[in-house]
């Protein structure tokens, strides 16, 4: 029985391949009409290096968007697109495109597997439904892939496996199954199986897959069809005969599949009973249902294999994802919020803040199974959240936005929740990489782009519209805001530097777009040196702003070595006071100082009225209620106010004033301070009358200045915190000992734990080692015995350790020269910790030469 792919009937395979050429040549066809039962919105997500941007391409290209295939060395891919991401052929910012597939419309995101751009894997992970995390085979399960599977699972999207570079020397597929099952923590179903054929050299030849659902043996042939669109498929039952070995694979892991999924899903077992017991009989629909149903309720990840590079496996993986990955009317509802955080001068103004619906009414969410999530009973109420942001060369501005509910259309009026402006939205377009394609409307539960709109939105704004005419929105609309995306604080610092004053405008502008593009980019001003501070997530990421300043932009500045981001603290054991009183004494701010310890999300202090989180410095501005002066409270009660600035306005003023000091640093170092609580105790402002020498500006200043009485009056109670990181080194036994001694001695590491990553270790701490003894899994010379322990895993140790920053600062290349190249680390940021004694000295040395 031999086919090919074009030629199976889909009653006994699906031919994805046909059904996706006709979508390619159907002219005029409109995947944005595809509804929400068959969208998919997907993430690639893995490691570093393991094929996500060249499984990506294999995607574009059979799904019919492209007719060629690119190739990341060649640097032509549709999805890595910025000139660093072609030059170093790494993925650096996400990328989205949208492609048709077996009738379905998928959304997918190319994410960087770079641990410094994991803010961009979080902020795609945010929007999606579903993600595909791709495997190196020779490799196995890496240090960033569990990385990145733990925020997966945290956001509880379901997830495929794909097990690529099945042909090169040293691919285990069985070894990697057994790490996914043991290092991810899940259950797995093997939808396919890893098919080779000896050459005449006697070397293993990787050529197709065995489809252990539909009983198939899926094959391609390069040298005939190097790009993979031809497969050919053979019947394993009906030549058992002829092809012994794959028939008892075939079986053993359709016996391990049903068994698997048995325990999950009644209706396996029916249809195992019904089928006079023969795991062979069970239709493959009855198994993709059970699979589809489990892999959404996160019970257990599809496994498929493949060789992206040689387009072997593909076209499978995307029919999983259609078959297996959830609609958006199957994910979990996104949280809603009210968003009510205003500061008010009195009780009483608080009181009636807090009164209105908006504020105390809980909101309504459904997901009606034909126009997706409804909020408030509002079918045309529309939600979305804006959840990247970049600025093209020569397209310009665009928003990347998930809409959640309604439907959000062209030339129509947008509120933005956080700023409260309106905004009239012309365009809205679908992406091809970074090609646009524009549209009418994006649906509920879909990713589009807005064009334009430079300084109007930045990440995790949440976007609010009606009727396409609509131009008016109630409070309680008003209000409404999607769960943000949280930003997590800079490690590293680099001076920016303009090469000329003329050349300062032009860098500003600059600075402001990267930032813009990336939120986890922070820029600070020291005011003493008049230099621009840049701070990002490592070494690597702030080298990218620097190429993408000097080639992309072509701005002439230069940047500074990078350094770690330090922070100074109050470590007093009692409050500190201080106040700034103006010249005629008409604006006046009393402040005091105290240490916080721990999270500030956490801290006691978020239970008082009007407490301001400072995320970044974990910090906390308390405006105490009775703070404003007699004078100010009895003009607003009294109606009397003639100040063109309202009460908020005035009290925005302090906060300000009190961030700007906590930004220009403590009185050692000048570092930013960090995990302070400001209480504003008392502030006046003359508002009876209007006093054109005194403005805003004015109490802004008067806050800054009152802040930083404390800090440079009390130097003395100040301390240096560091960037504390939770350290993980994999090296083998042989290389523990002068690799934990580095780590002590030079790099001032506290080793909490020395672990054993084998199997025989796990199997008495984890039911994973029980799950991964019950899995079938095909013959592997990779694999040293029967209980799946690699002589890789068997022999490595992974060391634990709490390291400041600053002495991993290159650690990669001499943990390499330790261990001949076999060792590797990740790295985790645990929290800012006060230096003592020899890192004091260390510091001081650095920064006081």
């Amino acid at each position: 029985m031999l086919q090919t792919y074009r030629g199976v009937l889909r009653s006994v395979i699906r031919s994805s391949l046909t059904i996706t050429r006709k979508y390619a040549q159907t002219a005029g066809i409109d995947v944005n009409k595809i509804g929400l039962p068959k969208t998919r919105n997907i993430g690639i997500i893995a490691h570093i290096d393991a094929g996500k941007t060249t499984t990506t391409e294999r995607m574009i290209y059979y799904s019919g968007k492209i007719k060629r295939i690119g190739n990341v060395d060649e640097g032509d891919t549709v999805t890595d697109y910025l000139p660093s991401e072609r030059e170093r052929g790494i993925t650096i910012q996400s990328a989205a495109i949208t492609l048709p597939w077996n009738g379905h419309k998928v959304n997918i995101i190319d994410t960087p597997g770079h641990a410094d751009f994991t803010f961009e894997v979080t902020r795609s992970l945010r929007v999606l439904d579903g993600a595909v995390t791709i495997l190196d085979a020779v490799a196995g399960v890496e240090a960033q892939t569990e990385k990145v599977w733990k925020q997966a699972r945290e956001l509880n999207l379901p997830k495929i496996v794909y097990v690529n570079k099945m042909d090169r020397p040293g691919a285990g597929f069985s070894r990697t199954v057994k790490e996914v099952i043991q290092k991810l923590e899940t259950r797995v179903v093997l939808c396919n199986l890893p098919y080779f054929i000896t050459d005449a050299n006697q070397d293993l030849v990787f050529k197709g897959v065995i489809d252990i659902i539909h009983k198939k043996l899926l094959t391609w042939d390069s040298q005939a069809d190097s790009f993979g669109n031809e497969i050919t498929v053979h019947d394993i039952e009906s030549s058992k005969d002829s092809m012994p070995e794959v028939y008892e694979m075939l079986c053993k892991s359709r016996e391990s599949m049903v068994e698997t999924l048995g325990e999950f899903d009644d209706a396996i077992i029916d249809s195992f009973l019904e089928n006079d017991e023969d795991y062979l009989k069970i239709p493959s629909l009855t198994l993709d249902k059970a699979i589809r149903k489990a892999t959404i309720e996160n019970y257990l990840t599809p496994v498929l294999c493949g060789a992206s590079f040689r387009n072997i496996g593909v076209q499978p993986l995307m029919d999983a994802v259609t078959k297996y990955l959830p609609s958006p009317l199957e994910t979990d509802m996104p949280e809603i919020i009210v968003d009510r955080s205003k500061m008010t001068i009195s009780k009483k103004k608080k009181k009636q803040t807090a009164s209105g619906d908006s504020a105390t009414k809980e909101i309504k969410k459904v997901m009606d199974k034909d126009v997706g999530l409804i909020v408030e009973n509002d079918r045309n109420l529309t939600l979305a959240l804006a959840f990247k942001a970049m600025t093209h060369a020569t397209r310009g501005p665009m928003t990347f936005i998930r809409v959640y509910s309604g439907k959000l259309y062209s030339n129509s009026i947008v509120l933005n929740s956080r700023t409260g402006e309106k905004l009239h939205i012309r365009k809205l377009s679908i992406m091809h990489g970074d090609t646009p394609e524009e549209v009418k409307f994006i649906n509920s539960g879909n990713i589009g782009v807005i064009p334009g709109h430079e300084k109007d939105f930045q990440t995790g704004d949440t976007l609010i519209a009606g009727m396409a005419a609509k131009k008016s929105f109630s409070p309680l609309e008003s209000s409404l805001k999607l769960l943000p995306i949280v930003i997590p604080p800079p490690l590293f610092n680099a001076g920016l530097e303009p090469a000329t004053a003329g050349d300062e405008a032009y860098v500003k502008q600059c600075v402001d777009t990267l930032v813009r593009e990336d939120p986890s980019l922070k820029v600070t001003v020291d005011e003493e040196m008049g230099q621009t501070i840049l701070g990002g997530m490592g070494e690597l990421h702030l080298d990218i702003v620097r190429e993408r300043l000097v080639k992309d932009m072509k701005a002439k500045v230069k940047l500074r070595d990078v350094a770690v981001a330090y922070k100074e603290s109050f470590c007093g054991k009692r409050e500190r006071e201080g106040e700034f009183v103006n010249e005629d004494e008409s604006v006046k701010v009393q402040v005091s100082i105290s240490a916080l310890q721990g999270n500030a999300n956490e801290s006691i202090f978020t239970e008082e009225e009007d407490c301001m989180i400072l995320e970044n410095e974990n910090s906390i501005i308390i405006m105490e209620q009775d703070a404003a002066a007699e004078n100010v409270i009895a003009a607003l009660e009294e109606r009397r106010w003639k100040s063109e600035y309202t009460p908020e306005d005035l009290q925005e003023a302090i906060a300000n004033g009190c961030m700007t000091a906590i930004q220009v640093g403590g009185p050692n170092y000048g570092f930013p301070l960090h995990s302070i609580v400001i209480r504003i105790k008392h502030w006046s402002f003359p508002v009876e009358s209007s006093q054109p020498s005194v403005n805003v500006g004015t109490l802004m200043s008067a806050a800054r200045q009152a802040v930083s009485q404390i800090v440079y009056g009390h130097s003395q109670e100040f301390s240096v915190l560091e960037p504390i990181m939770e350290t993980k080194v994999y090296v083998d036994s042989n290389d523990l000992g002068e690799v934990s001694h580095d780590l002590t001695q030079r790099c001032s590491a506290i080793i909490h734990t020395i672990e054993d990553q084998s199997t025989d270790h796990l199997e008495h701490t984890s039911w994973t080692s029980e799950e991964a003894e019950k899995v079938y899994v095909p013959p592997d010379y990779t694999l040293q015995n029967t209980k799946g322990v690699t002589s890789d895993v068997s022999n490595k140790k992974v060391i634990i350790a709490e390291t400041p920053l600053r002495e991993m600062i290159g650690y990669l290349s001499k943990l390499r020269a330790m261990t001949k190249g076999k060792g590797t680390f990740d790295m985790a940021f645990v929290g800012m910790r006060r230096a003592v004694g020899p890192r004091v000295e260390a510091i001081e040395k650095e920064f006081r030469m």
